[in-house]
């Protein structure tokens, strides 16, 4: 089996050196951020790269990058949960890269709560993102209640964040991590508060198309040699979660082209 294996990345060490491989995903910043930054982005590029092997980097929404992922035009998709994987038939080699939970917001002044699904039921409407996965729970009492809404565009949880500021929903779901790094760079903080966990921690994997076997087990590799040298651990450090998010003009000045909408 280790012979086996080890042909196969041969062969595609051969094939890689002269093509990089291409990997998308939408903004989820502080795990996936602009100018190829974010501790997911880093690991996957640093693991390929210790072994010769360049990437290509494509930010695009998320349910696209999905659709372009199964038409071969890219190789592999960024922070996608076990369902994910098995519902796109994709490989994964079993590297987890990090937990995602459905957090709740809504504005300061609320009173409500959320530790389970029923609790849903007394909000005015709950905002999400379109494409993302839920959970089976969730997922089908946000597409049961017609009133749910789902974000789609290039920054989707901006508008959403935005618009539970401006009164048009009572509640936002997503990563708590990925909703303070945004709603910092809006300057909206102190209008939001955390407002429960429903579901326990799910992993995160990076997708690659059945075509693409042979780089799953490269990135794997990759990882592990990362692990071993020290490297990965340091990335992590990087980026502390909740991170220090004091400004990133570059995140700054893309999500303010949003915020006239609220005046």
């Amino acid at each position: 089996m280790i012979k086996y294996l080890s042909f196969i990345l041969l062969l595609a060490s051969i094939h890689a050196h002269a093509t990089p491989i291409r990997i998308a995903s939408d903004i989820w910043c502080p795990y996936v951020c602009e100018n190829q930054k974010g501790y997911i982005v880093e690991l996957t590029q640093r693991a390929f790269e210790i072994q010769n092997q360049k990437v290509e980097f494509i930010t695009i929404p998320y349910k696209r990058a999905l659709v372009e992922l199964q038409r071969n035009n890219i190789d592999a998709v960024l922070a996608l949960t076990p369902s994910a994987i098995a519902n796109n038939n994709l490989v994964s080699a079993n590297v987890v890269l990090g937990y995602n939970t459905n957090d709740f917001y809504t504005l300061v002044d609320s009173q409500e709560s959320f530790s389970y699904i029923s609790d849903l039921n007394f909000t005015q409407q709950a905002a999400v993102v379109t494409g993302y996965d839920y959970g089976v729970e969730l997922d089908a009492w946000l597409n049961a209640h017609t009133n749910s809404y789902f974000a789609s565009g290039s920054d989707p949880l901006a508008m959403n964040i935005i618009r539970l500021v401006k009164g048009r929903h009572s509640v936002i779901i997503d990563n708590k991590n990925v909703i303070e790094y945004t709603a910092s760079q809006l300057n909206l903080s102190q209008q939001l508060r955390y407002a429960g966990t429903i579901g326990k921690p799910v992993p995160l994997y990076v997708g690659f198309s059945q075509q693409n076997q042979a780089n799953a087990i490269i990135l794997a590799n990759g990882i592990a040699l990362l692990k071993d040298n020290g490297e990965y651990q340091s990335i992590m450090n990087k980026y502390k979660l909740l991170p220090k998010i004091s400004y990133d003009k570059s995140r700054y000045k893309h999500l303010h082209k949003y915020l006239p909408v609220l005046n």
